[in-house]
């Protein structure tokens, strides 16, 4: 007999995760809202999952996206979304809980611009205490010395030049050019970026017309921000063009 997952607690970050994703998802004639733009995702599910490695306190990722989905049905109530929320078996929507009804009174007089801001930034990872309130820096000592033994993949040289001399030196996500910024300084210089990570292709025939790309150093690290997954070019432009959107 298979043993039931362990509930977990939504932490205060997960809570105002969900209450964003009912309040501000983007409206259809006639439909339920979809995810908020700001994501860059077309579907629940993915809007989901995308949160999981800032929030997911070692639940299963099936686990973790029914109780966002949950918390975000429940949230339902309060907003003209399309969506029905939480019913009970009676087809009855119930009172929200204190904890739901605290994340309404501290967000609802607040604007859909600053709830975004906040919710983006716990969706990269920053850290909340546990009234909510961001936590005070702390001075901490750094600097010492440790010895690593790691392994490194191998790396051709005459990759990049040939990636080089295909793309060009302009990022190919944002169209950023080093030398254009920095004059002499930046001459010259773009990073190169494996479309399939090298550390899971391993050993391979490397295309530098279409296994490499040059990327600027932001976009370079967005592609890699979260450690499970490595975006796609085109999905780092559909973040840029959503981003550009709202600026």
């Amino acid at each position: 007999m298979k043993r039931p997952e362990q509930l977990i607690e939504r932490s205060y970050s997960m809570m105002i995760a969900s209450y964003w994703l009912a309040r501000c998802g983007v409206r259809h004639e006639g439909k339920p809202a979809s995810p908020p733009a700001a994501l860059g995702v077309s579907t629940w599910k993915a809007a989901y999952d995308s949160f999981f490695d800032a929030m997911g306190d070692g639940r299963s990722q099936t686990q973790f996206r029914n109780s966002l989905k949950n918390a975000r049905d429940t949230f339902d109530i309060l907003f003209d979304n399309g969506r029905i929320g939480w019913v009970d078996r009676n087809g009855q929507q119930p009172s929200l809980s204190t904890n739901f009804t605290r994340i309404h009174e501290e967000w609802r007089d607040r604007s859909d611009q600053e709830l975004e801001r906040f919710v983006l930034g716990l969706h990269a990872g920053m850290p909340v205490a546990l009234d909510g309130k961001a936590r005070s820096p702390e001075a901490r000592t750094e600097g010492g010395e440790k010895v690593y033994v790691s392994l490194r993949r191998e790396r051709v040289p005459k990759l990049r030049e040939d990636a080089l001399a295909i793309h060009g030196l302009d990022c190919m996500a944002c169209g950023f050019n080093f030398g254009r910024a920095y004059g002499a300084l930046g001459e010259g210089f773009i990073e190169v970026h494996h479309v399939v990570p090298i550390a899971e292709a391993g050993k391979t025939i490397t295309d530098p017309a279409t296994d490499l790309v040059v990327l600027c150093s932001n976009c370079h690290r967005m592609v890699h921000r979260k450690r499970s997954v490595c975006l796609s070019l085109n999905e780092l432009k559909a973040h840029l063009r959503v981003r550009g959107s709202h600026s």
